[in-house]
Formats: C-alpha cells, sequence, structure tokens
C-alpha cells in the first residue's frame, strides 16, 4: 500500500513540473531567436490583455512591437533579474516603459 501511495505522488507532481514557468534568461534566449519571435509575442500579449490600463497603458500604435521591445530592453538592462519567473519581468518590462497617466 505504501508503495501505491508513493507511486501516486509521484505521479502527480511529475505534471505540475512540466508546467513550471521560465525564467528572464530562458524567455530572452527566445526572444533573441527570430523564428520565435510569435511565440514570445504571444507569451507578451498574454499578460499585457490582462494588466493593460491598470498597471501599466501600451500605446494604440505598433502595439505588439512596442510591447516586444519594452519587454527586450528590459531584460536586457537588468540581467541581475533574469532568474525571476518570465510572467513577472514581461509585466516590470511594460510597467517601466509604459506607465499609466492616472491624473
Amino acid at each position: 500500500m505504501k508503495r501505491f501511495v508513493a507511486a501516486m505522488l509521484l505521479f502527480a507532481a511529475v505534471p505540475s513540473l512540466a508546467l513550471a514557468e521560465d525564467d528572464g534568461q530562458d524567455f530572452l534566449s527566445l526572444m533573441r531567436k527570430p523564428k520565435a519571435r510569435a511565440l514570445a509575442q504571444r507569451h507578451i500579449d498574454n499578460a499585457a490583455d490582462k494588466w493593460d490600463g491598470s498597471v501599466f497603458c501600451t500605446p494604440v500604435d505598433d502595439r505588439a512591437d512596442a510591447r516586444f521591445n519594452a519587454v527586450r530592453d528590459y531584460l536586457e538592462a537588468h540581467p541581475d533579474d533574469l532568474w525571476r519567473p518570465q510572467r513577472y519581468l514581461i509585466i516590470q518590462g511594460l510597467r517601466s516603459a509604459f506607465p499609466c497617466n492616472k491624473s
């Protein structure tokens, strides 16, 4: 019975490891590959669509390029933070480049 429980616990833990998020170093490497730009852009847009207008305010014109460049520039300017999760770094990059003017 103990072996069965141990096997079930191990089986339950394996899928969660596959869902672990990449860090900033992995994401920056992805962004630097021309063929992977669309994939990187989807990650950026996914995070941006959830927080745009409240945490940051991206411009209407050339939104995809502006977001991509802002995140890439942030990652390149903050190499000491590349150990952090990619979603956190995407949001920080967008916040840094596109603060909302709350008047």
